[in-house]
């Protein structure tokens, strides 16, 4: 009963969709190719599935005290069964990438997932760039966009904002994990300290927003992504409902796709 759902949270679907969903609503708006969005999309998502399972993989121990709930720490999956589909989701993204992605943009994809299988190494052996490090890989996705567009040079903007926003939550990731964590240079600050940086960081990314709009539905999109900013705020410093507040942070860059098109 509980297998797919398991392996809906091993490859953190909301996650894995996000990178693809930003590469295919930008392709799509501007080509009105469906094809063609959807081949360049996908295998962003085949990365995403490559990147989470890894990391349950390999943080299986720290998950025991961070993440219990999670399937392999919870014996939802076991770890043979999760690196059979990582190598499958491996091959999968390969191959999308060799089948459905120009050469000069490909490299962009195969960047991504030298990345992603050395993430292992940045937690283990140099854990003080961990926040930037997935900060910086959450960003390729609108880079390739921008690569694809070098005409439109607001890309490059947003791929700044999404650094941001991503980095900020990162950071609140190190404070709600630091009992597991590998110690890092975060772990000598407070975590209201850390918490503030986070959310000042994120209103940084909303300020670059702001000089990038240019249509009415962007002022729209940047109002809501500023109330979920606040309501996340309210969640963390008020509430201490600190999962929540991450949630809403990850929702509000689900809003901020609608600048990509």
């Amino acid at each position: 009963m509980v297998f797919l759902p398991a392996i809906l949270r091993l490859i953190r679907l909301s996650s894995s969709l996000l990178g693809a969903l930003a590469i295919f609503l930008a392709l799509l708006a501007r080509t009105r190719n469906l094809g063609l969005s959807l081949g360049k999309a996908i295998p962003l998502f085949f990365i995403a599935m490559c990147t989470f399972i890894a990391n349950d993989l390999d943080d299986l121990e720290r998950d025991r005290v961070n993440h219990p709930d999670r399937p392999l720490p919870a014996g939802h999956l076991t770890p043979e069964f999760a690196a059979v589909l990582y190598f499958v989701s491996l091959a999968l993204g390969l191959f999308s990438t060799k089948y459905f992605v120009a050469q000069d943009i490909a490299f962009w994809y195969y960047g991504l997932f030298t990345i992603s299988i050395s993430y292992g190494y940045i937690i283990d052996c140099l854990p003080s760039l961990k926040t930037s490090y997935v900060a910086a890989a959450s960003s390729i996705p609108v880079l390739i966009i921008a690569r694809s567009y070098p005409s439109e040079p607001r890309l490059y903007v947003i791929a700044g904002a999404v650094f941001l926003f991503t980095l900020g939550r990162e950071i609140c990731g190190v404070i709600l994990d630091r009992a597991g964590d590998t110690v890092s240079y975060l772990h000598r600050f407070k975590p209201t300290s850390l918490a503030l940086v986070s959310f000042l960081v994120q209103v940084i990314g909303l300020l670059l927003l702001a000089t990038q709009i240019r249509r009415l539905g962007e002022i729209a999109d940047l109002l809501a992504m500023t109330f979920l900013l606040a309501l996340a705020g309210v969640y963390w410093f008020k509430l201490a409902r600190y999962r929540q507040a991450t949630l809403l942070m990850k929702i509000q860059l689900f809003v901020g796709l609608y600048f990509l098109v």
